[in-house]
C-alpha cells in the first residue's frame, strides 16, 4: 500500500508499506514513483522514521498559504536520520 505525505511545497514522501521504503520525490503520483526518479530513498525504515513520516502533513495541505509553518524541523530530522 502506498501512503503520501507532504515534505515541502514541491516535495512529497511516499511510503510503500510492502517493502517498508520511503521515497522522496517531486510532486507526482505515488504509483508512478520508482527508485530511478526519486530524490532520496530510505530503505527499511525504522520505527522512529515511520512515526516521523506519519506526523507529516497530508499532501492536500501543500496548497495552504502558511504550509511552511506546519512542518516541524525535528520531525524531518527524525525521518532522515538512521540509527
Amino acid at each position: 500500500m502506498l501512503k503520501q505525505k507532504a515534505l515541502t511545497k514541491n516535495l512529497i514522501a511516499t511510503l510503500c508499506t510492502t517493502t517498508n521504503t520511503i521515497f522522496v520525490h517531486k510532486n507526482n503520483k505515488a504509483h508512478l514513483q520508482y527508485t530511478a526518479n526519486s530524490i532520496e530513498i530510505i530503505r527499511n525504515a525504522n520505527t522512529q522514521q515511520l512515526q516521523a513520516f506519519n506526523m507529516l502533513p497530508a499532501v492536500f495541505m501543500q496548497k495552504v498559504k502558511n504550509f511552511n509553518k506546519l512542518i516541524n524541523t525535528s520531525v524531518l530530522k527524525n525521518l532522515f536520520t538512521t540509527h
